[in-house]
């Protein structure tokens, strides 16, 4: 246990026996209050917790050693602390993520203490021992750094303005970290930018953000100080670096730069970093001096590659030069100036590419042409490729503990536009040129790289939108767009395995399928729809097949593929039945064709064609008898439904314009109009029979008892009622279509009383307005009711 500014940090152990014997240690720190304010309403908790990375096997008999742990924390104020026992050291730097290991050979720890924030250890062998972190810069550049912070034109302590005096002491707390003087620049640290690590800021632009920019950007763009050529450009004051030779000036820079960042860290303002205003958005503060890194990095391989590259490089450098309205002075060059300015440098490779098409545009021999252009390439493809594997090997080294929900679009990905450039230009020019093998791979691998390069600049700025659901569905367009012409252009080109590999690696599932197609290669795609089961490549194919007709490919799928082809196919029910008979699953073969024939509406014969087969299906599954038994009969009332409609006059099918052999569906409404319309000229009593049969095929019963009114009025009007011999009134209703229904029904052994309408009824109907009240038809109908009643009684 040690005091803090506020409180006291412990060291902890633990483990859980039930799931492994390994003993895991952890530091966490209590906030106590002051003494004078009342007692919390609860017992304090830990204002900071971390569990270490370090663990230890536990054993009963090594648990007085295990549990001997000690730790030391050389300032109250900083967050590095060191966890010791006899022979080991552990450095523990949270805002690092780091945990270094110090082993002591043939000696002992005897105990350990802090002096001026620095830890100090006894041991047996050697005395006092003073440990540092490997990461820790060189002397030398410690003192480079001094030597560029210290000149007398920079913002003093006593400044006017805010700004100016927080970037005072904050530059005064580097100087002193760079003397090792750490309880020093600590308490500078505190002055400037009072406040704990947790109070931080949530808005871009803030005071800490700009001076640390500011200062980071200083060290990426200062000038050499031993170089005499710089000195009437900032006076007699020294510089960052003390090489004469730029390699050496940028690999200091480099330097100076991380120890920036270790700077930052061991005083506790890198968690408090959020974000400054670069390009027109928020960007995170640790990003920026990340991207302030990577262009270093970037710097040093651009110069390295000057020796083999000189010609089209220095042009591009003095374009960049023109470019900013600077002219070099004295002995000072275009390259001079140009890294100089490190921040900057990006601007470069715009400027190759446009020195690239000037110079294509004189006209060119072939071979100098497909020369330039390669070696255009070959400068971007190596400078960016270091600068994107300096970004991911150190990514760890430049992460905040904060979780930030801003956009970063890298300074790479923000090259897009050029790279999908040389891109094209090389696909135009450079391709049709490469007349021999290695000429060709040089040439395709460049494409590969520069494809990679914008494709990998793409996902990274992706990933930082997934708070923003807009901004990321239109970047991901704009991506699969690209994703497609670039790795396309491959395919084009039959360089299956390069466009495979990216494809692969951008998920570009559409190029997969391509290049299976392309080299009928089957057994590659079944491998792409296992090891991209989770990315849903199975459902991609699928649904490749099926828009590009190929059905048969789609149902004739390996068993491991059957589980997503049904799943897939649950939104297709033309071919899934066709799936489920192939998989012997007839019961649910046959629900699909009953759902299929109920909404079928184009086809007649193709409704019939699923009731049938939903029947045959239905018999051979496996289904309970029940479900089997209403599914045939569901199946054979649907089939007569089908045969009314076959059933139609030929007058009538002429009349309404239907083919016999190409019939749409009709409702059972729009049948029952046919059958008793006037366009069924020579209609007989079964014609008027079917109609009322087709009432069972109506659900509403309001609506048939509709429609059934309507058929027993289109039967008395299809007669002339008023002048009919009411003299001989049973052998007249034998002329009558009204009582021949009836007499059909009669025969077919029907409830008369079910079958008939009421008379008054009948003659409540407005269809029959013109007649109900004629005489003789009043007197025809009311004999024939009571002759019918006799009969049935």
């Amino acid at each position: 246990m040690q005091l803090t500014t506020n409180g006291v940090t412990v060291l902890m152990a633990a483990l859980n026996p039930q799931v492994s014997q390994q003993l895991h240690f952890a530091l966490g720190t209590v906030d106590l209050c002051d003494p004078g304010s009342p007692a919390p309403a609860s017992p304090p908790g830990f204002s900071e917790f971390s569990v270490l990375r370090f663990s230890e096997q536990y054993t009963e008999k090594d648990e007085e050693a295990l549990l001997g742990y000690k730790f030391v924390l050389p300032s109250v104020n900083r967050k590095a602390s060191y966890v010791y026992n006899d022979t080991k050291v552990f450095c523990i730097s949270p805002g690092s993520g780091l945990e270094e290991l110090d082993v002591f050979k043939r000696d002992r720890i005897l105990g350990a203490g802090s002096y001026k924030g620095m830890p100090l250890f006894f041991s047996e062998f050697n005395g006092f021992v003073r440990v540092r972190s490997i990461h820790a810069p060189a002397q030398d550049v410690s003192h480079s750094v001094l030597a560029s912070l210290q000149e007398p034109e920079d913002a003093d302590l006593e400044s006017t303005t805010v700004e100016e005096s927080h970037y005072a002491r904050l530059r005064s707390a580097f100087i002193l970290f760079c003397k090792s003087e750490n309880l020093k620049s600590e308490a500078m640290v505190d002055e400037a930018f009072p406040g704990r690590s947790s109070e931080v800021s949530t808005e871009p632009d803030s005071a800490l953000d700009q001076c640390v920019c500011r200062l980071a950007r200083r060290l990426t763009d200062d000038v050499p100080v031993s170089d005499p050529r710089w000195v009437h450009t900032r006076g007699a004051g020294p510089g960052s670096s003390s090489s004469l030779l730029i390699h050496h000036q940028l690999e200091d820079k480099q330097q100076a730069h991380r120890l920036l960042v270790s700077f930052l860290k061991d005083v506790g303002l890198w968690n408090r970093l959020y974000a400054v205003t670069v390009r027109g958005s928020p960007l995170a503060t640790n990003l920026l001096l990340q991207e302030h890194a990577e262009k270093l990095v970037a710097a040093i391989h651009l110069h390295s590659l000057q020796v083999q590259y000189g010609g089209v490089v220095d042009d591009s450098i003095r374009r960049v030069i023109q470019g900013r309205q600077a002219s070099p002075s004295g002995r000072l060059t275009a390259v001079d100036h140009f890294y100089q300015q490190v921040s900057e440098i990006d601007a470069v490779f715009p400027a190759l590419v446009e020195e690239e098409e000037e110079a294509l545009q004189k006209g060119l021999s072939p071979k100098e042409a497909f020369e330039l252009i390669t070696l255009v390439n070959a400068v971007l493809v190596k400078v960016l490729q270091e600068a994107c594997l300096f970004r991911e090997k150190e990514q760890q080294f430049y992460e905040s503990d904060r979780e930030l929900s801003l956009e970063h679009c890298p300074w790479t990905s923000a090259l897009r536009d050029v790279l999908c450039k040389q891109h094209a230009l090389t696909v135009t020019n450079a391709v049709p040129l490469a007349g021999d093998a290695p000429s060709r791979g040089q040439v395709f691998q460049q494409l590969t790289d520069l494809t990679d390069l914008v494709l990998a600049g793409y996902k990274v700025h992706l990933d930082s939108l997934g708070h923003d659901f807009m901004a990321y569905e239109r970047l991901e367009l704009k991506f699969q767009q690209d994703r497609g012409r670039l790795i396309g252009s491959l395919v084009k080109a039959s360089q299956y395995e390069r466009a495979a590999a990216l494809a692969e690696k951008y998920f570009d599932f559409g190029s997969l399928v391509e290049i299976c197609e392309a080299t009928s290669n089957k057994d590659r795609l079944q491998s792409y729809m296992s090891q991209f089961a989770e990315q849903g490549f199975s459902e991609f194919v699928f649904k490749w097949q099926l828009d590009s007709g190929r059905r048969g490919d789609l149902l004739r799928q390996p068993p491991a593929q059957h589980r997503d082809l049904e799943r897939f196919l649950e939104g297709h029910d033309q071919l899934s039945w066709l799936h489920h008979i192939q998989t012997g699953q007839f019961g649910r073969a046959a629900q699909t064709l009953e759902r299929l024939g109920k909404r079928e509406e184009k086809f007649l014969s193709r409704k019939k064609t699923l009731f049938s087969l939903s029947k045959l299906a239905a018999l051979a599954s496996n289904d309970p008898p029940e479900v089997k038994e209403k599914r045939v009969k569901d199946a054979i009332k649907e089939h007569d439904l089908i045969m009314y409609q076959e059933s139609l006059p030929p007058a009538v099918m002429e009349a309404y314009c239907l083919d016999p052999d190409n019939m749409r569906v009709l409702s059972p409404e729009e049948l029952i109009e046919m059958y008793v319309s006037k366009d069924n000229v020579d209609a007989n009593e079964y014609d008027f029979m079917k109609a009322l049969e087709l009432l069972d095929f109506i659900p509403d019963s309001a609506t048939a008892h509709r429609l059934r009114m309507h058929v027993w009025c289109q039967a008395m009007l299809r007669d002339q009622w008023e002048d009919l011999d009411t003299d001989r009134p049973l052998e007249t209703m034998k002329e009558l279509l009204f009582f021949r229904i009836v007499e059909l029904a009669f025969s077919q052994n029907v409830d008369l009383k079910e079958f008939l309408p009421w008379v008054e009824d009948l003659l409540d109907m407005p269809e029959l307005s013109d007649v109900k009240g004629n005489p003789n038809v009043l007197f025809m109908l009311k004999a024939g009711y009571e002759h019918i009643e006799r009969l049935i009684a």
